[in-house]
């Protein structure tokens, strides 16, 4: 159930506060869509905001002749194997020019050939970080724009939002791509359940009379398709925050691999019949495509979810996996992705993108083969620790490249209490900011910062760091300041004594004990050093390690005092990114615990939040129910506020890079770069513009 922002506190980062509320792609062969389409885009008014449609401002117009292909698909092409890159891509008044990388730097115009050597793809998305395309894309300044579909825009009341697709766009096998594949994909993949989904995308749900209902969708014609509400779908509902990154399928690669069962239901709709197909069926003609699946949930999650970790099904992305056996899965050894020869993207001189043939996923086995790897030559890409960045980069001079990748993690080494514990004394306790403040102030972070990080990371607090939304210098450095004097005086005045062992009891004589739970093992090393410094002021303390599917049932189940390294850390990027790691509204952050479930079931479960809780989720309401950019905004900053007032987790050091080492060869890969989960991490370096030099 609960889902980690990341496993380990990474960094922090530049993001805007402005964003796109609305972007129609441009049209017309002189200026075809285009991923300069933000800076001058973003500053829309909201007088704008508020109309029908809002039409993107190219940044550069694009004057394109003609187009170029990769020597490797001329060659099928003169072959007749393949039809002619003008055949593969869509027309000059849908075409998206790639011209600028996601930090509005200008791309250099590449060669082809070659591959990308990566690390091991790792779990069930690593396949997809770098290839994915989706609805929207965004830039670093938290701007946005259409991506696979052409333009999206709505009508003057919000309940109806219509997106029209590229005209000649293709799936990766060369079939069409066009709005029968939204419709099968809602209609087939989505309501049915088969793929896994239906209750995870909340852009198109809405509750009516008191129940969830679902978006109607219809087909306008081959390229338009229109999402209809009965209540009002706002930005921050829909495109922004929905978590919707796609809503395709392959119907014709699909369509017989979708049962009508007990447990995938067909759902009645006027574009597609049920298929009739039993679940022993599709699971034969499954195994017909070479997809092995034990269950129709397995086959469905695999074709219509995580779906470039199956090969052979068809994608819009830039590149797909390799058929070849021994190649064809993330894990392999090696797994290859090849290029998308039907890809729709090119760059200013109209030449097809990708420029590299493949990338290449290189399972190591052994900690450090990386960079062994990386200094050979099989590796071009390699994440590295900070503090290694000096000494390898010093050893490898000209050889290698840092890039520097921001996160939106507020601070390093958090802690956070339960708010809602069953033990009156302790929720008591936590509830009174005078004990966060004292937990805070006990620990001596620059010594800290030279036990954990060698003095890499500064000290700190929960906070936006530098550049982030809401940045606020007084907040970053509130409650750092070492004082155990002070800290004993704030505990003795939340009614805390002092018993004949040096440990704090709570009034009634009781034991105070503060149990931190952390899991598989994240707290091991940072443990000990806080360890020491909570027991000299008085606070008795104790590590829990568990298995991460033990800790989050003891946090579902409210059993546990306090957490050391959470799996859903406080803050993040924005709302946009993810509200829930903001908001009690949802069973994912410990720092809220049960009052987070309270909003997400309505009242029948968890505990109802008051005070400073309370007015979150009233903030957050206000903030998803309204149009207007400059409202949003406002809510957003009352809600950071509120945070800052009160400090519900406690961060003793500033948030922390990430950072890899590339190959100088490697053109074209942005530094500054954000990870972040509505950037979809990784994707957002756009590995189809990559190329190296010769």
């Amino acid at each position: 159930m609960r889902k980690s922002t990341s496993n380990k506190v990474l960094s922090a980062v530049l993001l805007a506060a402005t964003s796109v509320t609305m972007l129609a792609g441009c049209g017309g062969a002189a200026t075809p869509s285009t991923s300069a389409d933000t800076a001058e885009s973003t500053q829309a008014s909201t007088e704008a905001a508020e109309t029908a449609a809002t039409e993107a401002t190219t940044a550069e117009a694009v004057e394109i002749s003609g187009y170029s292909e990769a020597p490797m698909l001329a060659e099928q092409v003169t072959a007749g194997t393949l039809p002619a890159v003008e055949e593969r891509i869509p027309n000059a008044d849908n075409i998206f020019v790639e011209t600028a990388d996601a930090t509005g730097a200008k791309i250099e115009i590449g060669n082809y050939g070659g591959v990308i050597n990566l690390a091991g793809a790792g779990g069930g998305w690593g396949l997809s970080r770098p290839t994915l395309e989706s609805i929207i894309r965004y830039n670093t300044d938290g701007s946005y724009y259409p991506n696979v579909i052409k333009s999206f825009e709505h009508n003057d009341d919000y309940t109806e939002w219509t997106f029209k697709l590229r005209e000649g766009m293709k799936w990766s096998d060369g079939e069409p791509f066009t709005a029968d594949d939204i419709t099968f994909w809602y209609y087939m993949c989505h309501l049915s359940n088969f793929d896994s989904k239906k209750n995870g995308w909340s852009a198109l749900k809405e509750e009516v009379d008191g129940e969830d209902a679902f978006a109607t969708l219809k087909k306008v014609d081959d390229y338009t398709v229109t999402w209809t509400f009965v209540n009002p779908k706002y930005p921050a509902d829909f495109i922004e925050n929905g978590d919707f990154k796609w809503c395709w399928a392959p119907a014709h690669y699909l369509s017989d691999l979708i049962p009508d069962s007990e447990d995938f239901p067909y759902v009645e709709n006027e574009y597609w019949q049920s298929t009739g197909l039993s679940e022993e069926e599709v699971l034969t003609n499954a195994q017909k495509k070479n997809i092995d699946a034990a269950t129709v949930k397995d086959l469905g999650k695999a074709v219509a979810y995580n779906f470039w970790n199956t090969s052979g099904v068809p994608t819009l992305n830039s590149f797909v996996l390799s058929t070849v056996p021994g190649n064809s899965s993330k894990d392999d050894t090696l797994c290859i992705m090849d290029r998308n020869p039907y890809f729709w993207k090119v760059d200013a001189a109209g030449n097809q993108l990708p420029y590299v043939d493949a990338l290449h996923f290189n399972t190591t086995s052994e900690d450090g083969q990386d960079l062994l790897m990386f200094r050979s030559g099989e590796l071009d890409i390699i994440t590295i620790a900070m503090q290694d960045i000096a000494a390898t980069k010093a050893d490898l001079g000209d050889a290698a490249e840092i890039r520097e990748w921001g996160t939106t993690n507020w601070g390093s080494y958090q802690i956070t209490f339960n708010y809602t514990n069953t033990d009156k004394n302790y929720a008591d306790l936590f509830a009174n900011k005078d004990f966060r403040e004292a937990m805070s102030i006990c620990v001596d972070r620059a010594q800290v910062s030279q036990l954990l990080t060698d003095g890499f990371l500064e000290p700190g607090q929960a906070a936006p760091a530098e550049g982030n939304v809401g940045y606020d210098a007084e907040w970053e450095t509130k409650w750092t300041e070492y004082d155990v004097e002070k800290a004993q005086s704030l505990l003795e005045g939340c009614g805390l004594v002092k018993g004949s062992d040096g440990f704090y009891d709570f009034a009634d004589g009781s034991d105070l004990m503060i149990t931190f739970l952390a899991y598989d093992g994240g707290a091991d090393e940072s443990y000990p050093v806080f360890e020491q410094y909570y027991k000299a002021v008085g606070i008795n303390c104790a590590l829990k390690n568990l298995e991460v599917s033990a800790f989050d049932e003891a946090i579902d189940n409210n059993d546990w005092v306090a957490v050391m390294g959470p799996h859903t850390s406080i803050g993040g990027a924005s709302l946009k990114d993810r509200a829930a790691p903001f908001v009690p509204i949802a069973q994912a952050a410990e720092w809220y615990g049960e009052y987070g479930t309270y909003y997400a079931t309505k009242g029948a479960q968890g505990v109802e939040p008051t005070g400073d809780m309370a007015k979150l989720v009233e903030l957050y309401d206000k903030w998803r129910l309204t149009s207007d950019e400059a409202e949003r905004d406002g809510y957003q900053a009352e809600i950071f506020n509120i945070h800052k007032e009160n400090l519900w987790s406690i961060a003793y050091l500033k948030a922390e890079n990430s950072y890899e080492i590339i190959s100088s060869k490697l053109k074209n890969y942005a530094d500054g770069l954000v990870w972040a989960d509505c950037y979809q991490y990784a994707n957002m370096a756009h590995y189809e513009v990559m190329f190296k030099a010769e």
